[in-house]
């Protein structure tokens, strides 16, 4: 096999090499429309401001991005790995849920791991299949189960406090995790005692079931490989998944009260447990991404389900935001900090434009938005290539056709979540 490696590495170089000049060639086309747009638009001062803070934070995560590193050459002692607990808290999952727990008990990892399972008033036989894997797996497995449905945020309390390890190990019980997963997370936590979580890279599972299914798998690799990694290089990370993501205990239980209780406008929050849990350990420590560590996860294959959860994560989205991350992050990276505000008003403010674009314009000078269709399929297709180039997956050009519908379609859940705050429906259940 030796003979073919020169051959393949020449290939792989060659590849690279037009992947890189597509990828700026596309920029290249996309800065002058960008300068054009600017020049000759007939729109007012606030658009042209809106229109060029979008395109600086686009473009500064190509850039941000670049300077991500996420290596793993330096071989720790087997004594330096603490002990973890996983923590998967689910409700009416009983066709996921044991293989969920068998992906995590069956890491390679050089010290004791064990899992806590917590059945959230489930209606079906997720409690039973939680119990034929306690025959399985013994002492490993400990079970809690609540009679009725409490929440996740719950669920995943309860976890972390029945756990004696060092570190907390979330999982979704539809998230599966590759065996070397929680080693390489981990080892974070060994190299920097100032981290408090760090987030996995999430892949999807049923990626190849239809359209929803590939867009959603692009659209998760450019959420991870571009905007995490971009984050990630000033220890901001937003969003620790509940897919997959590691937090040192003792950091959860500094905030655990005030998470587990928190509120927002009177209201209990019962969603957007990971992004809030995320942003109460951010306030007085460093949140990562790590590349390398990865698990899959299966995502919505139809719409109605993907419309709820979009609408979810919106709603926890403006609220982490507003009240949570939105008052401490200035205090980090000034990068960092105006990127997180930059982007906390584009989605915001993104209906409005929209209004403008295909009905103002449209009803007063008779003009179809191509303009500003070209400008999304552009952009997008910068993404799906940069993100190519970091990991090649077959259906990353579907990223395209997702940003035709959040743009178009998704974009208007955003003044609806911001009506709806206080509605505390999970929405997929």
């Amino acid at each position: 096999m030796s003979h073919q490696t020169p051959k393949k590495t020449k290939l792989y170089k060659i590849k690279k090499i037009i992947i890189l000049s597509v990828f700026f060639c596309v920029l290249y086309l996309i800065l002058l429309y960008k300068v054009y747009y600017l020049i000759n638009s007939p729109w007012n001062a606030l658009f042209r401001i809106y229109s060029l803070l979008t395109g600086v934070f686009l473009f500064s995560r190509f850039i941000i991005s670049y300077f991500y590193s996420d290596k793993h050459n330096h071989q720790y002692s087997p004594g330096l790995y603490p002990k973890c607990s996983f923590v998967i808290s689910c409700k009416n999952e009983e066709d996921s849920i044991s293989k969920t727990i068998d992906t995590c008990l069956t890491s390679i990892y050089p010290n004791e791991l064990d899992c806590i399972a917590i059945n959230d008033g489930s209606t079906d036989n997720t409690l039973s299949q939680m119990k034929e894997s306690k025959r399985k797996w013994g002492s490993k497995l400990r079970i809690i189960s609540f009679s009725e449905n409490r929440g996740k945020r719950e669920g995943m309390s309860e976890g972390v406090l029945a756990s004696k390890n060092d570190i907390i190990i979330f999982v979704d019980s539809d998230s599966f995790v590759r065996p070397e997963a929680v080693k390489i997370i981990v080892e974070h936590f060994i190299e920097d005692p100032q981290i408090g979580a760090v987030s996995g890279n999430t892949r999807v599972e049923n990626d190849g079931v239809n359209m929803l299914t590939k867009m959603q798998s692009a659209r998760y690799g450019i959420s991870y490989d571009i905007f995490k990694a971009s984050e990630s290089v000033f220890g901001t990370v937003t969003c620790c998944p509940g897919c997959f993501s590691a937090y040192k205990r003792k950091a959860i239980l500094k905030v655990l009260r005030k998470w587990r209780f928190q509120t927002f406008l009177g209201s209990r929050s019962t969603f957007g447990d990971d992004r809030s849990l995320t942003n109460f350990v951010m306030r007085t420590r460093k949140v990562v991404y790590c590349r390398s560590a990865i698990a899959t996860t299966i995502v919505p294959e139809r719409f109605k389900k993907l419309f709820n959860q979009q609408l979810r994560w919106k709603k926890s989205w403006i609220r982490e935001g507003i009240a949570n991350t939105g008052s401490f992050i200035w205090r980090k990276n000034p990068v960092a900090s105006l990127s997180f505000y930059i982007n906390l008003l584009i989605p915001i403010f993104g209906p409005i434009i929209i209004v403008k674009v295909l009905l103002v314009d449209f009803a007063t000078h008779g003009t179809l938005p191509l303009y500003y269709v070209f400008g999304i399929v552009a952009m997008s297709l910068l993404f799906g290539i940069y993100y190519y180039a970091i990991y090649p997956n077959k259906y990353w050009w579907y990223v395209l056709i997702f940003s035709l519908l959040y743009t178009f379609v998704l974009i208007w859940q955003m003044p609806y979540a911001l009506i709806k705050l206080r509605d505390t429906k999970w929405g997929t259940r």
